[in-house]
């Protein structure tokens, strides 16, 4: 028979590898929830149509600043050109910090909701209703994320991005095809 082992080390050395283990189950289950697992994205099992349009009544940040996503991109690779729910996706990440406070009281219109439609230049315009249950509660449901974008997953390309208000929104998605704004 064995003797038994007992683990000598002080109990906040415990504590701290015990806190660094439960910190790594975390980080693994925040990448697989968004779509980043160690072998790459999920496989997409259908693909989203390339103009998705509602009816008309509807910076860099480090994992633990970021929402939790509830639609993933579906590309296949950091090289591959952006589909509509990447793009969707990518401004979603993009313009959360336009929304400060608690994060658990935003809400985004999920992808089927918002309003993704390829330009003509090939860019990614993409609209997403938000409710800020930071804001008074006449704010609440008074703004908008705002994309435009190209590139890849890898390697977006930004032509512009932030926040609008929902009553310029319907005039916005109307010119969606504007040219961008460039200093």
């Amino acid at each position: 028979m064995e003797p038994m082992r007992r683990d000598v080390r002080p109990t906040s050395t415990r504590r701290r590898s015990a806190l660094a283990v439960a910190g790594a189950g975390a980080v693994v289950l925040l990448l697989a929830l968004t779509g980043c697992t160690p072998g790459g994205p999920a496989p997409a099992t259908s693909a989203p149509p390339a103009e998705t349009t509602p009816a008309a009544t509807t910076p860099a940040a480090t994992a633990s600043e970021m929402p939790p996503a509830s639609d993933t991109p579906t590309g296949a690779g950091g090289d591959h050109p952006l589909e509509a729910i990447d793009a969707y996706a990518l401004c979603r990440a993009q313009t959360y910090a336009y929304y400060p406070g608690d994060f658990g009281l935003l809400e985004y219109a999920p992808f089927a909701d918002a309003t993704v439609l390829q330009r003509d230049d090939g860019q990614w315009f993409v609209y997403i209703e938000v409710d800020d249950g930071n804001r008074p509660a006449d704010l609440v449901d008074a703004a908008g994320s705002e994309c435009i974008l190209g590139g890849t997953i890898g390697e977006p390309e930004w032509q512009e991005f932030g926040t609008v208000s929902r009553d310029a929104a319907e005039d916005s998605i109307a010119n969606f095809n504007r040219p961008s704004a460039q200093p």
